[in-house]
C-alpha cells in the first residue's frame, strides 16, 4: 500500500513537473528610441547613459553659431555640441564671433529661442 501511494506521489509530480510553464519576465510592450538613437523597450529606457551628456567646463571660450536663419551665441564649443547633438535636425555651425558682436545675421529671437529649446 505504502509503494502505491509512493507511485502515485512521485506521477503526480512527475505530471505536475512535465505541465508547468516558465513564465518569461514581462516586458514592456512598447519600444521606444533611447538617446543614443536605438530602439528599446520601454523599461530599459532608463538604464541607457545619455550620448549627448557631455561634461563641458566653463574654461572654454564662447562661440558664434549660425543655424540658416539666425545667430546664437554659445558658452563653448562643448554647449554647441551638445545642443547638435541632442537637436540634429536643428544644427548650429561655427562662425567667427564677431558675426554675433557685428550683427551680421540677426541673432536668435525669444519665440526662435524657444522654439529652438535653447532656453
Amino acid at each position: 500500500m505504502n509503494q502505491l501511494l509512493l507511485l502515485s506521489v512521485v506521477c503526480i509530480c512527475v505530471y505536475a513537473s512535465v505541465q508547468a510553464k516558465v513564465m518569461p519576465m514581462m516586458k514592456a510592450h512598447d519600444l521606444v528610441i533611447n538617446a543614443n538613437g536605438e530602439l528599446v523597450w520601454a523599461d530599459e529606457l532608463t538604464s541607457v547613459p545619455d550620448a549627448c551628456d557631455f561634461h563641458c567646463t566653463d574654461q572654454d571660450l564662447p562661440v558664434c553659431a549660425h543655424n540658416g536663419q539666425c545667430l546664437q551665441m554659445f558658452t563653448s564649443s562643448c554647449t554647441m555640441s551638445s545642443y547638435n547633438c541632442r537637436h540634429p535636425q536643428k544644427r548650429f555651425d561655427t562662425v567667427e564671433n564677431w558675426r554675433c558682436r557685428e550683427n551680421w545675421a540677426p541673432m536668435c529671437s525669444e519665440a526662435e529661442r524657444k522654439e529652438l529649446k535653447l532656453q
